[in-house]
């Protein structure tokens, strides 16, 4: 994902958050060197593997998780 879908995704619990950053030349070319997308079709077949995890269960825990870390409420 994009930092601008994890904003938006964000913005669904914290409607004012912003963001802003700098994007690094070297480590962008190294994140555009990867693949789109990954065919994880035979780990799901030959190992039962199932991702947990997508953006929106992703951002739930990472707002859940930093705000007892940082004693907030979001």
């Amino acid at each position: 994902f994009t930092p601008e879908e994890l904003t938006e995704e964000i913005k669904k619990y914290i409607p004012e958050f912003k963001i802003s950053y700098a994007v690094d030349p070297v480590r962008q070319a190294i994140a555009d060197s990867w693949p789109n997308s990954m065919d994880d079709s035979d780990a799901k077949e030959e190992w039962g593997w199932n991702p947990d995890y997508n953006i929106e269960r992703m951002t739930d825990d990472m707002l859940k998780n930093l705000s007892k870390k940082l004693k907030i409420n979001y």
